[in-house]
């Protein structure tokens, strides 16, 4: 086993000289890892999708956080839940973006982890300015940038500056903001951070935008889409296309604006981040509206508002307002016009939002003209004209340019490194030619010594094949017990399996028969069970753990509504292959304080046996309530029930219990023993009411978490 470790070893190194996908590489070390293992590989996998598809990286998150919670992996745990915060936020769940961080910041501090407690308060900054509080948000950024500072934590420092910058973006102080982004872009390209270049430089594009420099933005959101790779889309490419839409709005030309909008729809939907989803509805709503197209542009921006509100999103939201409210000036809709320009301005007033005052105050302005209060309409035209000069000074541009020609001079300085760079590098490549060729000789020297270890060990093992044969018979009764249990894994891997055999016949029998419409059903009920099945021999490799003592039965808060609706998907192939209808009546989303994998367990169980027992055309049903502390689940079938003898002896290991289904499904009889095993290691119980011919129905109880 040392030997075939040492292979594997060797193997991932050939893969990743040779350029392999590092995501295909981390899938692959994956599949041969401890579970111990896993949490970090869990955590690297979310790194990689990080800026291409949100829903990704919070399953690898979760399921980072999860392991590293058991095996008290503390760093691994504390960059996963920061990951999850980060999701959070672009997925419009505020509240959950600040409970991971909170968990974050406490279990950094408990376990003096340094350079994750700075990560932590970094993304608390973060959170801050994603939801609209530039001021706290600075706070946090500022506290953050001087302990990495300290600690000489480069990356820090640079998501730190990048951050603050935004800030200053949204507070109007666009020369602090290029600044910032500057020197955040310095040192991502010192420690050649190539992934964060194009998110960098889109930022200085957006300052520019702001600063009403278009051109020159134009030219930097170009450069972007040119670093980008259209066929693996990230954050910073469709971000781009968003933004030269922007930029050919403000020049008026909204045919070519409402262009690149459509561009980066398909882009923002593909990597799942509701947060410019929301910006773009409202560029799209906008160009709509300018082209005359006026039914198409309010439903855009609604759907806009919508999700600026649901993600707390303050910055978008006072944009979007603005813009809605100018719309209804034109349509003359001048009571929804004041809710939302009114509505603007306190939050401007409130969260100091400044770069978006001047369009505020125009508005304000032209209300006020429009429904005859001119001597407001005339006090906000003075304020909108002053706060455009205190940002378009001469004197101010002069530094904005100076800053953006350091910038420049500094990036053709760079170029001309490389440049000088490339004959060394084609000198190195050549001479790392010769050491992959070197290396792959060794490896396959290495292989064959490896085979001739292994001939030379089968060897011995004929010799003392007599020993074994005397020595299995004693071994077979020490473990007649662990053997009754173990085949507990054969009954729970029949089903899906029965799943996988049903589809893949149904395929093979009766493929030129389908359509494509029904072959492509098929396969994807084929995958749905495969992935399922692969699900389930994961945790019961876990389980057998657990019976050799060597894992903890931790107790965690777990939401039982999550729990059964996974516990249904993970059996629906099954059912629907006897016509089988699963009903969830569970509508509030209790929980319980239990231990996660036998919770799960327990339920697959109920609910593979319910359907193994049930006949075509028959449902199942699942309910809770809560009684004296306890939440009872019932899983109620409509099978063929049980007598009163086989109910009594249901439970009892000395009995064997083990009933043909009604499609001729066999089993060990034992998969209840595991669930009343798990119930008591949970403080509860499990019961169940039959009646031979009518169905069955089985209860189990569990404590409510308080």
């Amino acid at each position: 086993m040392r030997f075939l470790f040492t292979y594997i070893l060797f193997s991932l190194f050939a893969l990743s000289v040779l350029g392999q996908n590092k995501i295909d590489s981390l899938e692959q070390v994956l599949k041969t890892s401890k579970a111990e293992e896993k949490a970090y590989i869990y955590y690297q996998l979310s790194k990689e999708l990080y800026y291409k598809d949100v829903l990704q990286v919070r399953y690898y998150s979760l399921k980072a956080d999860s392991l590293s919670a058991i095996y008290d992996i503390d760093t691994t745990r504390v960059n996963a839940l920061n990951n999850l915060t980060y999701v959070s936020l672009q997925t419009g769940t505020v509240r959950d973006a600040l409970m991971y961080n909170q968990k974050a910041l406490e279990l950094a501090e408990r376990k003096n982890l340094k350079k994750e407690k700075i990560k932590s308060i970094f993304f608390k900054g973060y959170y801050l300015y994603a939801t609209g509080q530039p001021d706290s948000s600075l706070v946090y950024l500022e506290e953050a940038y001087k302990k990495a500072f300290i600690a000489k934590e480069s990356k820090i420092k640079m998501q730190c500056l990048n951050t603050m910058a935004a800030n200053y973006l949204n507070q109007g102080k666009y020369e602090k903001a290029l600044s910032n982004f500057t020197k955040a872009y310095e040192i991502a390209d010192s420690l050649q951070l190539k992934k964060m270049l194009p998110n960098i430089s889109l930022n200085i594009g957006t300052t520019l935008l702001y600063n009403e420099d278009l051109e020159q933005a134009i030219g930097y959101f170009e450069n972007v889409i040119e670093m980008s790779d259209s066929t693996d889309v990230n954050l910073a490419y469709a971000s781009a296309l968003n933004n030269l839409g922007s930029c050919y709005s403000r020049m008026a030309d909204h045919k070519k604006a409402l262009t690149y909008f459509e561009k980066a729809l398909p882009p923002y939907q593909q990597i799942n981040n509701k947060l410019q989803i929301a910006q773009l509805y409202a560029n799209l709503g906008q160009s709509n509206y300018h082209l005359g197209r006026i039914e198409a542009a309010e439903p855009f921006l609604n759907k806009a508002i919508e999700l600026n509100r649901t993600s707390r999103s303050t910055n978008q939201l006072i944009i979007n307002l603005i813009i809605l409210g100018n719309i209804q000036l034109q349509e003359k809709e001048y009571l929804h016009a004041k809710y939302s320009l009114f509505e603007a301005k306190e939050l401007v007033d409130k969260y100091n939002i400044n770069y978006n005052k001047v369009d505020l105050y125009l508005a304000l302005s032209h209300y006020y003209e429009s429904t005859n209060q001119y001597k407001k309409a005339l006090d906000f035209k003075q304020k909108q004209l002053n706060y455009k000069d205190s940002i378009f000074n001469v004197d101010h541009q002069r530094q904005i340019t100076e800053l953006e020609t350091k910038f420049q001079s500094k990036q053709k300085e760079n170029e001309n490194q490389i440049l000088r760079k490339d004959l060394s590098l084609e000198k190195m490549r050549v001479k790392e030619q010769i050491n992959i060729r070197n290396f792959l000789l060794a490896l396959s020297l290495l292989i064959i010594i490896l085979v001739v270890i292994l001939l030379n060990r089968a060897r011995i093992k004929k010799r003392t094949h007599k020993i074994i044969e005397k020595q299995k018979i004693e071994l077979e009764k020490a473990n007649n017990t662990k053997d009754k249990f173990f085949s507990i894994i054969a009954h729970d891997l029949k089903s899906p399996f029965s799943a996988l055999l049903g589809f893949s016949e149904l395929l093979a029998t009766s493929y030129d028969d389908m359509d494509d419409k029904e072959r492509k059903s098929f396969i994807n009920d084929l995958h749905t069970a495969s992935q399922s099945t692969y699900s389930l021999v994961e945790n019961l490799l876990t389980w057998s753990r657990i019976q050799q003592g060597n894992l903890a039965m931790t107790k965690e808060k777990i939401d039982i509504f999550n729990i059964i609706a996974n516990g249904i998907l993970a059996n629906q192939s099954t059912a629907k292959l006897k016509n089988i209808a699963i009903n969830n009546n569970i509508s509030s989303h209790d929980t319980i304080w239990v231990n996660k994998f036998s919770i799960e367990t327990i339920i697959g169980n109920l609910v593979s046996n319910a359907i193994k027992f049930t006949p075509k055309k028959g449902s199942i049903d699942i309910s809770t309530e809560e009684k004296n502390g306890m939440l009872i689940v019932s899983i109620t079938d409509t099978g063929v029930g049980m007598t009163s003898e086989q109910v009594q002896n249901l439970f009892k290991i000395d009995k064997n219990i083990s009933t043909t289904g009604t499609n001729n499904e066999t089993g060990t009889g034992l998969g209840l023993i595991l669930c009343k095993e798990f119930i008591e290691q949970n403080d509860g119980s499990i019961w169940v009411k039959s009646e031979l011919g009518k169905g069955s129905i089985f209860s189990f109880s569990v404590p409510i978490y308080k």
